[in-house]
């Protein structure tokens, strides 16, 4: 398939009708040329390589670019996690706060969630907050994309909290929605949800400290969450307690 610089500028921008922006999307999934002709296009795109370039083990943030590719179809740019990985390279060279330690694919999906989630940076959430309507259109993606609804009522339920953007994440070839969540100190949280190959048994809800974050993970039939986020694991289990009887 044959795509035109003003097709692929209209799909970066967003102005592109969703079933020929997921085309082209998947395409780029095996198609280099491609993928090579849209970063070209795309002016957040040459910075970040070179700032993956010049950091040590580049080899881990290519490896994270490949596993958590953003979907974001919702609106704006189709490429936004070039936006993200932009603002966690910046972090990663200007505070060294951010830090991505290599696990085997088969390590607990917590542990990875935790592990992706540790890269965020007050930054990373102010940069990429969404507008109102964009998260209306973020959510329902994400509910179709899930096969479960998610009310924004709901997700906005936490006062300490303000909701900034829903993406759609992948996780072992399932979906994994990321619910994005700042405090009034900028401290970034986030609330994944995946789904699971068995339905549970009972509630087998865990608080525990995972890459330096507080994490409360719960099983909801098919359906499992985490809540993850600063050091609190005290607050990050009544958030979850209040997001559990809600969603």
């Amino acid at each position: 398939m044959t795509y035109s610089d003003q097709e692929l500028l209209a799909f970066l921008n967003g102005d592109l009708d969703g079933k020929r922006a997921a085309e082209i999307e998947q395409t780029m999934r095996v198609d280099r040329d491609l993928e090579s002709r849209v970063m070209a296009l795309d002016p957040v795109a040459s910075p970040v390589r070179e700032a993956m370039i010049a950091l040590p083990g580049r080899h881990i943030l290519k490896d994270l670019e490949k596993s958590a590719f953003v979907s974001d179809v919702s609106a704006g740019k189709s490429r936004q996690w070039l936006k993200l990985a932009a603002v966690l390279v910046l972090g990663a060279v200007m505070g060294g706060s951010a830090m991505w330690i290599g696990r085997p694919a088969s390590e607990d999906w917590r542990g990875r969630v935790a592990q992706y989630q540790s890269l965020y940076v007050a930054d990373t959430v102010r940069l990429t907050t969404a507008t109102s309507d964009v998260l209306k259109r973020q959510i329902d993606a994400a509910s179709e994309r899930l096969g479960r609804p998610l009310e924004i009522s709901s997700l906005e339920a936490p006062e300490a909290l303000r909701l900034a953007r829903v993406q759609v994440l992948g996780l072992d070839d399932a979906p994994l929605i990321q619910i994005v969540y700042q405090d009034g100190n900028g401290t970034p949280f986030a609330l994944c949800v995946t789904t699971a190959k068995q339905p549970a048994e009972g509630d087998k809800t865990s608080s525990e400290m995972l890459h330096g974050l507080a994490t409360t993970a719960w099983q909801d039939g098919s359906y499992r969450f985490i809540f993850v986020g600063g050091n609190d694991l005290s607050m990050t289990g009544q958030v979850a307690a209040q997001l559990k009887a809600l969603l």
